[in-house]
């Protein structure tokens, strides 16, 4: 038999929805999640180690939809569980969306397989600062090119100020969200790093240094991994501005799985470090 822990009645506010009112304003939701999992190690240890941790996953959700900006319910819903991960079964309803109906609602069922299954969602962090219009293009078409590489969305591009070694052109940033089936640390050491070394990278020990490209994981799915001596999520992430605001371009709802912060508010507070938008250059 099967445990669950319910999460009931979680009233939230958040964007979702496709015409013009939905866009600009905040409407209710109502999530139900349930949680089919283990309990007995908690039931026999009385420890929270043991624990699901709900209280996590429910702050972590309710930072989401409440930075959300989500088309469809059933988007959000998707999102809900990915965040749940416990083999979830996610109710979720907008209150007074539909006239003469109490609630318009999407229910969905995941389990780890189901998760597993799935490519994996990986944002990528891209600077360069020789030719750096043209690397930044060059990086993108190449990594479209391959077979094992979706990409979904670019950010926009900024120009930044060089950290460190300041006697140096500025650098281009931008991101990339994309899909794959390869593990973190197989995408890193192949097709990134391959990309890298075709537009001319050279790694030294100065990673200050000035570079053709650079091509790294900054989130990977939901996870928390060491990748060839790289910590993700990145850990630049939370105090540079030039990883931080092109990332929060892709996914302001986005939840960093470590300080429970939307990429929009960590991207909010750093601010003051000044990138500049290229308005002028898209990829």
């Amino acid at each position: 038999m099967t445990d669950r822990i319910h999460i009931r009645d979680l009233l939230l506010r958040g964007i979702v929805g496709i015409n013009d009112e939905e866009r600009r304003n905040h409407q209710d939701i109502l999530i139900n999640i349930t949680l089919d999992a283990d309990t007995r190690p908690a039931g026999r240890s009385d420890a929270i180690e043991d624990a699901v941790n709900y209280r996590t996953i429910t702050k972590r959700v309710i930072r989401m939809v409440e930075a959300s900006r989500f088309h469809l319910v059933e988007r959000l819903a998707a999102e809900v569980a990915a965040i749940s991960m416990a083999d979830p079964r996610v109710l979720l309803e907008k209150p007074g969306a539909l006239r003469f109906a109490r609630s318009v609602g999407v229910e969905i069922v995941r389990s780890r397989a189901d998760v597993a299954a799935e490519p994996n969602r990986v944002f990528i962090s891209m600077g360069s600062n020789i030719d750096a219009e043209a690397n930044l293009a060059a990086a993108v078409r190449r990594l479209e090119e391959l077979d094992a590489i979706e990409v979904v969305a670019t950010s926009r591009v900024y120009e930044t100020a060089p950290v460190g070694t300041v006697d140096q052109p500025n650098f281009l940033n931008a991101a990339l969200l994309i899909r794959t089936p390869l593990s973190a640390e197989d995408l890193q050491a192949g097709p990134l790093r391959e990309v890298e070394r075709g537009l001319g990278r050279v790694r030294t020990a100065d990673k200050n240094a000035p570079r053709t490209i650079d091509l790294d994981i900054a989130l990977y799915n939901y996870d928390v991994l060491d990748v060839g001596g790289r910590h993700v999520p990145d850990p630049d992430l939370l105090t540079r501005a030039h990883i931080a605001v092109p990332l929060a371009d892709l996914a302001p709802y986005y939840v960093h799985p470590e300080t429970g912060e939307t990429l929009e508010e960590i991207a909010a507070r750093l601010l003051a470090e000044g990138i500049v938008p290229r308005a002028d250059l898209d990829l």
